[in-house]
C-alpha cells in the first residue's frame, strides 16, 4: 500500500467514530430546553430589550450559579440573530464540535513527536462515545462542559508555544475559557506555572498581569451561590468519591458493580497521574531533552493533568452534598477520559521503531471495545432523556383539555424555534380515548395494562411492569396519560439496562424486560385522575383507560434557589 493510500485508509478509520457519534447524537437530540436551558430564553428576552451597552455587558457576564457562561450566552444570541429563533440542537452541535476540537490537538502532539498518523487511531474511539450523553443532548451544558475542557487544553498548549502569535492567542483563549465555566479559572495559575517552568520571564510577567485583571473582573461582583447543599461526607467518603470521579469512564464496563470498578480504575489513573507529574517535573527541572518539542509535551501534559486533578477536587468538594452517584454522572466523565488519553500519550510517545505498531494496534482494539461498551451501556440513558424532555414539554404546553397550542404571539413566547414532536399525532386520539376508553391501532393493550402494578403514595404514583419486551428506540415505548376534569398530564415509562451480556451484545437487546414510571404529585395540580397507558410502537399507537384512578393531593414542589 502506498503512503497516500495508507493515509486515506487511516483517515477513514479516524472518521468512523466521528460519524457514529454524530449519527447517534442526531437520532436522539431534540430542540427542547432542559433545566438551565430555560435561562437562555430569559437572557435573549432581556438582551434584546436592553437599552444601553452597559446593560448588555451586564447581562452577558452576569453570574449563573458559580459560573459565568458568557460564551454560551453569546452563541445563543448569535443563533437567535442568525435564524430568527433559538434552537437548542444548534447549541448542542456547537458543544459537540468543541469536543471534537481536542482530536486535532492530539494529532499535533503526536506529529511533532514524530509519530505516524496511525498513533492517533485510539483517540477518537476513546474520546467520542455515548458516555458523554448528558452533555451531548443538553444545549447549555454541551457548550459549557465540553467547551471549557477544549479551550483549557488549547490554552495550556498555546501559552508554552515557542512562537509569539500562539502565546497571544492563548491570552485571548484564557479569557474565553474562564467565561465558559467556573473551573476555567484554573488555566490562569496553571498557565503561570508552565510559563515559570519555561523560564520565559517576559511571558510569565505578562500572564500574571492579565490573570490579575481577569480574576479581579470575575470576582468583583461575585456572590456565593446557595444552591449547593452542604456536604456531610467523611474523609474516607471524600477520597472514595474523588477516585470514582477519576475512574468514571469505566462505568460502562460489563461488570456487576459499576461503582467499584470506577473506584478501582480511579485509583489506577490517580497513581498514573502522580507518576506522570513527578516524572515530568523531574525531566523539566533537569532540562535535558533530545529535541525541543519533548519539553513542550511534558509541560502540556503536566498542566493538563493538574487541571484534571484540581477540577476533580473542586467538583467532589462542591457536589458531594448531592450524593455519591452525582460524582460518576455523565456530565463529568469527560475529565476521566481526558486523563486516559493523556496517559496514552505517555505510553505511545516513548515507543520507537517496529515496537510502535503492535502497541497501537492493541490500544486501538481496546479503544474500540470501550467505544462499543459505552454505546451499549448508555443508549438507555439517551432514550429515557428524550422521553423525559418530550413529555415535560407536553405538560407545560397543554394546560387544559382543548389540547391546542397556546396562540401567544408575544416575543417571549416565540424565542425558541417550534419543533415537531411525536405526541402531535396523539392529540386527536387522546380526546377520543378520554370519551370511550380506547383509541388507536395498537393491539394487546388490555393484557399489557393488566400486567402493571399501580402504587399510589403520599407524594407520587409508581407504575411497574416486568414483562414488556419491546426493543424499539427513539420515541417508541410506553407513556402514562393522566386525565382530570381540567387537563391532561403525560409522563414517560422509563426502561432499564439489560444486564444479560449475551442478549446485549449478540442480540442488541438494550432494555431489560419491563418499565417503571415514577410520577411525582408535585408536578401536577390536585384532583382525581384517570390513568391511561399509551403504547407507541413505530407507526402503531394505542391509548387505553381502565378503572385505575389516582387522587392527587396538593404537594409542594421542592425548588433549588438559583441566581439566574
Amino acid at each position: 500500500m502506498t503512503k497516500k493510500a495508507l493515509t486515506i485508509f487511516l483517515s477513514l478509520i479516524l472518521l468512523l467514530p466521528v460519524l457514529i457519534y454524530f449519527m447517534v447524537w442526531n437520532y436522539y437530540a431534540i430542540n427542547i430546553p432542559k433545566f438551565d436551558d430555560h435561562a437562555l430564553k430569559e437572557f435573549i428576552l432581556y438582551y434584546s430589550q436592553a437599552s444601553s451597552w452597559k446593560e448588555k455587558i451586564w447581562l452577558l457576564f452576569k453570574q449563573h450559579n458559580e459560573h459565568r457562561i458568557s460564551l454560551t450566552r453569546l452563541i445563543s444570541w448569535w443563533d437567535y440573530s442568525l435564524f430568527g429563533s433559538l434552537n437548542y440542537r444548534h447549541l448542542m452541535t456547537t458543544g459537540n464540535l468543541l469536543l471534537l476540537a481536542v482530536i486535532p490537538l492530539w494529532y499535533e502532539l503526536l506529529k511533532k513527536n514524530k509519530k505516524p498518523l496511525s498513533a492517533l487511531l485510539p483517540v477518537p474511539f476513546l474520546w467520542l462515545t455515548l458516555a458523554f450523553w448528558e452533555n451531548m443532548y443538553w444545549g447549555m451544558a454541551a457548550i459549557q462542559n465540553f467547551g471549557v475542557v477544549t479551550l483549557a487544553v488549547w490554552t495550556l498548549y498555546l501559552c508554552i508555544n515557542f512562537k509569539t502569535l500562539p502565546f497571544v492567542i492563548s491570552l485571548i483563549l484564557a479569557g474565553v475559557t474562564i467565561l465558559t465555566s467556573g473551573n476555567g479559572l484554573l488555566v490562569l495559575p496553571l498557565g503561570a506555572l508552565l510559563l515559570f517552568l519555561t523560564g520565559n520571564r517576559k511571558r510569565f510577567a505578562l500572564w500574571l498581569v492579565v490573570s490579575a485583571v481577569e480574576i479581579f473582573c470575575y470576582f468583583n461582583w461575585y456572590t456565593k451561590p446557595e444552591s449547593n447543599p452542604e456536604s456531610k461526607a467523611t474523609i474516607f467518603q471524600f477520597i472514595k468519591g474523588y477516585m470514582a470521579f477519576l475512574g468514571s469512564f469505566a462505568e460502562s464496563f460489563p461488570v456487576a458493580d459499576h461503582i467499584k470498578v470506577c473506584f478501582f480504575m480511579g485509583i489506577v489513573l490517580f497513581l498514573v497521574a502522580i507518576s506522570i507529574v513527578s516524572t515530568t517535573l523531574f525531566r523539566i527541572v533537569r532540562n535535558k531533552y533530545s529535541q525541543k518539542f519533548e519539553r513542550i509535551t511534558d509541560l502540556f501534559c503536566l498542566g493538563t493533568i493538574l487541571f484534571i486533578l484540581a477540577t476533580a477536587l473542586i467538583v467532589v468538594y462542591s457536589r458531594a452534598g448531592f450524593g455519591f452517584d452525582t460524582l460518576v454522572t455523565s456530565r463529568y466523565k469527560i475529565y476521566s477520559v481526558l486523563l486516559l488519553i493523556v496517559a496514552y500519550l505517555y505510553v505511545v510517545i516513548p515507543i520507537r521503531g517496529s515496537f510502535l505498531s503492535p502497541y497501537v494496534t492493541s490500544i486501538v482494539f481496546l479503544g474500540v471495545i470501550f467505544n462499543i461498551f459505552s454505546y451499549h451501556y448508555h443508549l438507555v440513558d439517551a432514550y429515557n432523556l428524550r422521553k423525559e424532555l418530550t413529555t415535560s414539554q407536553f405538560n407545560w404546553t397543554f394546560t387544559d383539555k382543548e389540547l391546542k397550542s397556546p396562540t401567544d404571539t408575544s416575543f417571549a413566547a416565540n424565542i425558541v424555534e417550534k419543533t415537531p414532536v411525536f405526541y402531535n399525532k396523539l392529540l386527536p386520539l387522546i380526546s377520543v380515548a378520554d370519551r370511550q376508553t380506547y383509541a388507536g391501532n395498537s393491539r394487546g393493550l388490555t393484557e399489557l395494562y393488566d400486567r402493571n402494578t399501580f402504587k399510589a403514595g403520599e407524594e407520587n404514583l409508581t407504575i411497574e411492569n416486568n414483562t414488556f419486551t419491546s426493543q424499539r428506540l427513539q420515541d417508541s415505548g410506553i407513556y402514562i396519560l393522566l386525565s382530570s376534569k381540567e387537563r391532561y398530564y403525560l409522563f414517560p415509562a422509563l426502561r432499564t439496562r439489560n444486564t444479560s451480556r449475551k442478549e446485549l451484545f449478540l442480540k442488541q437487546y438494550y432494555f431489560a424486560p419491563g418499565f417503571r414510571a415514577n410520577i411525582p404529585f408535585s408536578e401536577m395540580d390536585k384532583g382525581l385522575y384517570d390513568v391511561a397507558l399509551i403504547r407507541q410502537q413505530g407507526d402503531q399507537t394505542g391509548i387505553l383507560f381502565q378503572n385505575q384512578k389516582v387522587r392527587v393531593k396538593e404537594t409542594k414542589k421542592k425548588t433549588v434557589k438559583v441566581n439566574w
